[in-house]
C-alpha cells in the first residue's frame, strides 16, 4: 500500500491526497475526518452493512458507503448533506425497530455526552426522539451467560457481524456465524449451541469490538462509563508475548483489560491476558507474618526483616528462586543480594524456559501473522503463548503452510500440512527440574525437509522451544537467511532473567529465599529447609509452609521492565497505587542488605537491569 502511487480528491471542500487502493474511509480518518459509521472496524476488512457510512461523491448515481467505496483521482465527496442525513436517519430508525433495545437497562447506556454506545450516540446525534418502525416488543430475544466472562444479549445486537468478523479475522478461530434468516436473524456459535458450550476460546476479541451493548463484560457492567474511567496503555505480564493492552481503572480498581490496537498484537489477547487478571484472587498479604508456636502471626517490618537477616546470618548456605514474572529490577535485586550480601551464586528462577536466541533474525508478531511458511518445532504455543497461537492460525487461514515438529499431540496438528516427531533421546532423572533436562531429536533428513520448505517460501518463520538436541539447533541456524526465528519462552521474563544469568535450575542449601510476587504457583512444593522465607502478594501453599512471609506488589502495582520473546525491552507501568504497608521487591531486598550489613545501591541495580 506505502507504493501505490497517489490520487487527488476533494472531501468537504478540502483537498487532500491518498493512495491507491485506500477506501474513502481510509483516506478521511488519515486526514482526521470522521465519517460516522457501525458495521466498520480498522481491524476488520469493510463489509458495508449499515448504511450509515453513506456519502454523497459527484457523479454517483446514489449515496455510496464510504468503507467499500474506492478512492481515485478526482473524486468529489461529501459527508454531510441533507440528503446524508435523511439517509442515515432512516438506517438508523430501521435498526433500532428490528431488536427492542432497552437502553435504560443496558451497561454502556447513557446521556449524550456520558454513553459508551455506538448506535445510541448516533441516536443522540440525528435526534431520534421517537420510533417511526416500532420494535416488535412481543419478541423475546434470548441472553446467553453461558460464557464464563462475558455475556450476549440479542435484544442489543444489530448484526453488524463486526463479531463474526473479529473471531475470524483476527482470533482466528472462526467460533461465530449467523444463523436463521430475516427478522429471525441471530449471532450463533457453532451449530448454534450455546456459547459456553461452544469452541469459544474466551478471547475477548469480539467483546472489544462490540458497538453496542449486546456483548459485556462480568466483571466490569454498571462500573462506570469510558469518561469515568482511565485508561493506560502498558504490557500484559500473562506470558513472554508481552501484548500491548489498556488497562481500564476506577478508584484505584482494574475494572478490565482491553487489547492495544496499535501494539505488536493488534488488539488481540487470550483469556489469562484479558479476563483472568481481574478475576478473584486469594487473600491479599499485607504485613508481615512470623511463624510463632506453628501459627503464622503478624509482625512489623522491622521484626520480620530482623529475624530473617539473623536466620540467614546462621544458615550455612542460603538459596534463593525467584519468579519470572517479576520486572527485571526486582531480579537484579535478588541477584545482586545472593552474590552481594550472601556471597552465593545459588539462586536461579522457579521455572521458565529460555530457548537459545541466537538462531537468525527475530521474527516479529506481524512476521509471524504475515508469514507463508510457519514451522513450529518444540513448545505449545496454543497453551503456553496462545496469542503466538492465534496468529498461526490466522497465518493458516491466509494460505501459509504449517509444519508441525513435537513429540506429542498438539492443537496446531490439525492445520498442519507435514507432521515430524521428535525423539526423546534424555536420560531419566529424578529431579524437581527434570523436564528441563529433556532433550529431543529431529532426525537430519527431518531437518532436510524443513530447509526445503523455508527455501521454497518467501516469508518463513520458525518458532522454537526448549530442549532440542545441539543437533537440531545446528541444523535450524544454517537455514536460509530468509528464515526469521520466535523462541517460545515459557515465563513472562525468563529472557530478562537469562541476560541477568537467572535461570531454572536446581538450588541447594539448609535456607530458602523466594521471591514469588503475585505469581499463583499452583502444583509447585515446597523444598524442605531449616528455615524459609517467601516474599508474595497471595496466601498460597508456598507461604502457609514458610517460616516468615513478607508482602509483595502485584504485576499492576510494579514498575520497571521486562524482556518478551521478540527480544524487546517493555516497560512495566504501575496501574494502580498499592497499599501503603508494601514496599517494592527492591526496597524490601535493600533493607534486608542493609541491616546484614552491605549497603545496596538501587540505582546500580536500576542501570544493571535497563542494560538487560
Amino acid at each position: 500500500m506505502s507504493d501505490a502511487p497517489l490520487v487527488n480528491l476533494t472531501i468537504n471542500g478540502r483537498l487532500i491526497r491518498a493512495r491507491a487502493g485506500q477506501t474513502v474511509m481510509e483516506a478521511a480518518t488519515a486526514e482526521g475526518i470522521h465519517i460516522h459509521s457501525l458495521c466498520h472496524h480498522p481491524e476488520l476488512k469493510p463489509e458495508g452493512s449499515c448504511r450509515l457510512c453513506l456519502v454523497d461523491i459527484e457523479k454517483q448515481r446514489t449515496l455510496q458507503p464510504a468503507c467499500t467505496f474506492p478512492v481515485a483521482e478526482g473524486l468529489v465527496i461529501q459527508t454531510e448533506n441533507p440528503k446524508i442525513t435523511a439517509a442515515r436517519r432512516f438506517a438508523l430508525q430501521m435498526i433500532f425497530s428490528e431488536r427492542s433495545h432497552y437502553c435504560m437497562y443496558c451497561p454502556r447506556s447513557g446521556t449524550a455526552e456520558s454513553t459508551d454506545c455506538e448506535l445510541q450516540r448516533l441516536g443522540y446525534k440525528y435526534g431520534l426522539a421517537n420510533w417511526e418502525y416500532t420494535p416488535h416488543y412481543g419478541k423475546d430475544w434470548p441472553v446467553d451467560a453461558t460464557r464464563k466472562y462475558f455475556i450476549m444479549d440479542h435484544s442489543r445486537c444489530i448484526l453488524c457481524r463486526r463479531c463474526v468478523r473479529a473471531c475470524n479475522q483476527i482470533a482466528a478461530n472462526h467460533t461465530l456465524g449467523v444463523g436463521m434468516r430475516g427478522a429471525r436473524t441471530m449471532i450463533v456459535a457453532d451449530d448454534d449451541v450455546p456459547f459456553g458450550q461452544s469452541s469459544c476460546v474466551s478471547c475477548g476479541t469480539c467483546l472489544q469490538v462490540c458497538p453496542t451493548g449486546a456483548l459485556f463484560d462480568r466483571h466490569s457492567a454498571y462500573c462506570g462509563h469510558d469518561k469515568d474511567v482511565v485508561q493506560t496503555q502498558a504490557a500484559c505480564l500473562g506470558c513472554s508475548v508481552g501484548c500491548g493492552i489498556q488497562a481500564v481503572t476506577r478508584d484505584n480498581q482494574l475494572l478490565r483489560v482491553e487489547g492495544d490496537w496499535e501494539a505488536g498484537n493488534r488488539g488481540l489477547l487470550c483469556s489469562i491476558g484479558r479476563f483472568e487478571v481481574v478475576e478473584p484472587k486469594p487473600p491479599r498479604i499485607t504485613q508481615p507474618l512470623i511463624r510463632r508456636e506453628w501459627q503464622l502471626v503478624e509482625a512489623t517490618w522491622d521484626e520480620a526483616l530482623a529475624h530473617v537477616a539473623a536466620r540467614l546470618r546462621e544458615a550455612e548456605r542460603v538459596a534463593g528462586l525467584a519468579s519470572p514474572r517479576l520486572p527485571n529490577e526486582s531480579l537484579a535485586a535478588f541477584a545482586c543480594f545472593f552474590q552481594e550480601v550472601l556471597g552465593s551464586n545459588d539462586v536461579a528462577l522457579l521455572y521458565g524456559e529460555n530457548p537459545p536466541d541466537d538462531l537468525g533474525r527475530t521474527a516479529t508478531l506481524r512476521d509471524v501473522a504475515d508469514s507463508d511458511c510457519v514451522i513450529v518445532i518444540g513448545g505449545d504455543p496454543c497453551s503456553n503463548q496462545k496469542v503466538i497461537g492465534a496468529l498461526i492460525k490466522r497465518a493458516f487461514d491466509n494460505g501459509a503452510r504449517l509444519i508441525v515438529v513435537n513429540d506429542r499431540p498438539t492443537e496446531l496438528d490439525a492445520y498442519a500440512c507435514v507432521r515430524l516427531e521428535l525423539e526423546d533421546i534424555s536420560h531419566a532423572v529424578e529431579s524437581p527440574f527434570e523436564r528441563l533436562r529433556h532433550t529431543y531429536h529431529l532426525r537430519v533428513s527431518g531437518v532436510a525437509q524443513l530447509k526445503q520448505a523455508v527455501a521454497a517460501a518467501q516469508r518463513p518463520v520458525v518458532l522454537y522451544g526448549s530442549g532440542l538436541s545441539t543437533t537440531v539447533y545446528a541444523g535450524l541456524r544454517v537455514l536460509p537467511d530468509k528464515a526469521r526465528f520466535v523462541p517460545l519462552i515459557e515465563g513472562t521474563n525468563t529472557a530478562g532473567a537469562a541476560r541477568l544469568g537467572l535461570r531454572a535450575q536446581p538450588v541447594h542449601g539448609d535456607a530458602l529465599y523466594i521471591l514469588l510476587g503475585d505469581d499463583m504457583v499452583n502444583g509447585h512444593v515446597l523444598p524442605q529447609r531449616q528455615f524459609t522465607v517467601v516474599q508474595a502478594a497471595y496466601r498460597s501453599a508456598l507461604t502457609e509452609a514458610a517460616d516468615v512471609v513478607l508482602p509483595a506488589r502485584i504485576w499492576a502495582e510494579q514498575k520497571g521492565h521486562v524482556v518478551n520473546m521478540e527480544g524487546r525491552t517493555l516497560e512495566v507501568r504501575p496501574l494502580l497505587d498499592a497499599p501503603n504497608s508494601i514496599q517494592s521487591d527492591w526496597e524490601t531486598i535493600l533493607r534486608l542488605g542493609g541491616l546484614m550489613g552491605s549497603a545496596l545501591s538501587f540505582d546500580a541495580i536500576s542501570e544493571m537491569s535497563l542494560a538487560v
